[in-house]
């Protein structure tokens, strides 16, 4: 299993910023098959971030989208790149790194352990965002 991501943002700004924005019929998918349905979504604030999992594949992942145009704002999608990111818990919301090459998330901090992709869905975490100012070896 892996964990992808689309993004919706003002390319080279920091911070958050207010929008009224309306995608409709957004897909995700990988070598033309669907892999989330996530219809229509109605975003507030950018950047904005959608998590979901993906059986493990390697292919580029591609998506689809219906949305006025709206010269300003950049989608992008792909597999969850390495890097630190603000993770729902049921205790709470903690920081967790994330390595892409083993899958394995751990807190961070010295001693901690790990957990794998599967784990962290059973456990009840959930994706949040990339912890701010996180250095992360590709921009996500």
């Amino acid at each position: 299993m892996n964990f992808v991501y689309f993004k919706a943002e003002y390319p080279g700004y920091e911070g958050s910023h207010s929008v009224n924005l309306v995608l409709k019929a957004l897909k995700l998918l990988r070598d033309g098959e669907i892999i989330a349905d996530v219809g229509d979504l109605k975003i507030t604030s950018l950047p904005f971030y959608f998590f979901t999992t993906a059986a493990t594949g390697f292919r580029k992942i591609e998506y689809t989208v219906k949305a006025p145009p709206m010269r300003r704002i950049s989608y992008s999608c792909g597999y969850l790149p390495s890097g630190k990111y603000i993770v729902n818990t049921p205790e709470g919301e903690m920081q967790l790194l994330f390595n892409a090459l083993t899958g394995l998330w751990q807190q961070d901090r010295q001693g901690a352990g790990t957990i794998d992709n599967r784990q962290f869905i059973a456990l009840g975490y959930a994706l949040v965002r990339p912890a701010r100012g996180a250095s992360q070896k590709r921009p996500l």
